[in-house]
């Protein structure tokens, strides 16, 4: 079947897609909304909250494995690898998603205390009780440390909200 002049087999649509001689649309693998500008990559203030959940995560690991390596009960150290993990992921992640970090440094901090002062005092262990009596004192140790990680990512993400409402007039 002969085409008529000036078209081939494949045209360009006006919205962007291309349009086969049959006439059936197929759309571009990337969708003209949402390409990026180039030079736009992904980065700070721009990461999704998975990723800035996983921040606080591995700084808890991180700040749980160091605490381990130094043979010392969970505390200062575990407190500060959370708080700048926090930072770090309020700080990363989009604006309107900043929300999601909020419960996780405490959460964080929670299990990578139990799990560091299990390993640290494993002559604990010997009843259930004796074990949850110091789990929970190891998690309170960092009551200070989970609080002021919390009250961080409420306030970064207060802050980075309010900025975003500003710069969207």
């Amino acid at each position: 079947m002969l085409e008529p002049p000036g078209q081939s087999g494949a045209s360009r649509s006006a919205d962007g897609g291309t349009e086969t001689y049959s006439g059936k649309h197929r759309p571009d693998p990337v969708a003209p909304e949402r390409r990026r500008p180039p030079g736009k990559r992904p980065g700070w203030g721009r990461l999704p909250a998975w990723a800035g959940v996983l921040m606080v995560v591995g700084a808890a690991t991180l700040g749980g494995a160091f605490t381990v390596a130094s043979d010392r009960d969970p505390g200062r150290a575990l407190g500060a690898f959370v708080l700048a993990g926090t930072l770090a992921a309020a700080a990363s992640v989009r604006a309107r998603s900043a929300y999601a970090i909020i419960p996780v440094p405490a959460l964080a901090y929670a299990v990578a205390g139990a799990v560091a002062g299990y390993v640290h005092d494993r002559a604990v262990d010997t009843t259930h009780t004796a074990l949850a009596a110091s789990a929970v004192q190891w998690i309170a140790d960092g009551f200070v440390a989970m609080l002021a990680a919390t009250a961080l990512a409420v306030l970064i993400t207060l802050a980075r909200w309010l900025l975003s409402l500003r710069t969207a007039r």
